[in-house]
């Protein structure tokens, strides 16, 4: 007569990792140029997802590196509107460079410099001092930040007074199916 256990269920649980999205084609980083702000004027970046992608963008390391001698400050913003003059970013690439043709992402980067337009909609959810001459890099966020079609993640550089500054903001990315999207 076989013997009776007390098993529990298990419970299925699946874990994404930006190297694994790597390994897919999934992965991307990309840079903004050179971001000229002070003088009254802020600088902008970030990553926008198309209303129609289809995917969410897992936000995972973003780091802004500062040219100058002078402090700043940058405000991490979720699901902001870009500013109108925003230009989309020709420093984007997949972070796996062994599958030819290259996947494309689906998210854009995009940035502004000189920008006087107020932020719309959104949600400020932290800020950093980003010192002189020095690179400020997020602890990675593992995907923790999730951007659904039609937000943004966004990176807002902000001078301390008039003094003009420099700067460049990179951030990484994976991107994944929107079930939600795929069944509406």
């Amino acid at each position: 007569m076989p013997k009776e256990t007390n098993k529990q269920p298990i419970e299925v649980v699946n874990i994404t990792s930006p190297t694994l999205n790597s390994r897919l084609g999934r992965y991307f980083i990309g840079k903004t140029e050179l971001l000229n702000f002070g003088g009254g004027y802020y600088a902008w970046g970030g990553i926008v997802n198309p209303i129609n992608s289809g995917v969410n963008l897992y936000i995972d390391i973003f780091t802004i590196t500062n040219f100058s001698t002078q402090n700043f400050i940058s405000e991490v913003w979720l699901n902001a509107n870009p500013p109108k003059k925003a230009v989309a970013s020709f420093n984007v690439t997949p972070t796996n460079q062994s599958i030819s043709p290259p996947p494309i992402p689906r998210a854009i980067m995009t940035y502004a410099d000189y920008s006087t337009e107020p932020m719309t909609k959104g949600v400020n959810i932290f800020d950093r001092i980003v010192t002189p001459n020095s690179t400020l890099v997020s602890d990675s966020h593992n995907g923790s930040i999730i951007i659904g079609p039609g937000g943004s993640f966004s990176i807002i550089l902000r001078p301390p007074g008039y003094q003009y500054i420099k700067g460049t903001i990179v951030v990484t990315w994976w991107e994944e199916k929107n079930e939600l999207s795929v069944q509406a």
